[in-house]
């Protein structure tokens, strides 16, 4: 029966736990990035996009192939649903006409994770482009109303309320009137 020296049983425990802490942490298997569904994306290189509509930001996303200017998938996220999709050009023949999947779903804004139940045929990567629409603001979610309104009164006891207005949109945000035509028919 073989022994070992009582030196080299704190570098076997040693190498051990470093073996489970790498493996445990997805380091060994190459998983570095967040796997779930973010607006800032995944921080890696794996082709998932996910696209939020809020009330003063609505989207519409599109995904052309930039070879005809065609369309081939269009959605315009409802206010508070986002939309995640994912390319998945892994095929053999990764040039051919229609060769890449997108795989997609519709789920509540902030959904984190899950499974992207739906696919369709799209180009390969060096013949796609996705477009992001801003539609015009505000929108609300079906059936939802604007937030409260806060009110002010010009008396200590409550007389008559004023309406303050809603906040105006966050800035940087484009409005339907900023945008431009760039062109493409």
């Amino acid at each position: 029966m073989a022994t070992t020296s009582p030196a080299t049983r704190p570098t076997a425990f040693l190498a051990g736990l470093l073996a489970a802490v790498t493996v445990g942490s997805g380091v060994g298997c190459g998983i570095a990035y967040r796997p779930y569904f973010d607006p800032g994306g995944s921080g890696a290189s794996i082709d998932e996009y996910t696209y939020v509509s809020e009330p003063y930001a609505p989207q519409t996303i599109t995904v052309v192939d930039t070879r005809t200017g065609e369309a081939v998938f269009a959605m315009d996220v409802p206010v508070g649903q986002q939309l995640v999709i994912n390319f998945d050009d892994k095929r053999i023949q990764s040039e051919e006409w229609m060769s890449g999947v997108m795989r997609w779903r519709l789920m509540p804004a902030g959904h984190m994770y899950g499974r992207l139940t739906n696919r369709i045929a799209v180009p390969p990567p060096s013949s796609r482009r996705v477009d992001v629409t801003l539609r015009a603001t505000p929108e609300f979610p079906p059936g939802g109303k604007p937030a409260a309104v806060a009110t002010t009164s010009t008396e200590p006891s409550g007389g008559e309320s004023v309406p303050v207005p809603p906040p105006p949109p966050p800035s940087g945000a484009t409005t339907e009137g900023d945008m431009q035509d760039v062109g493409g028919g």
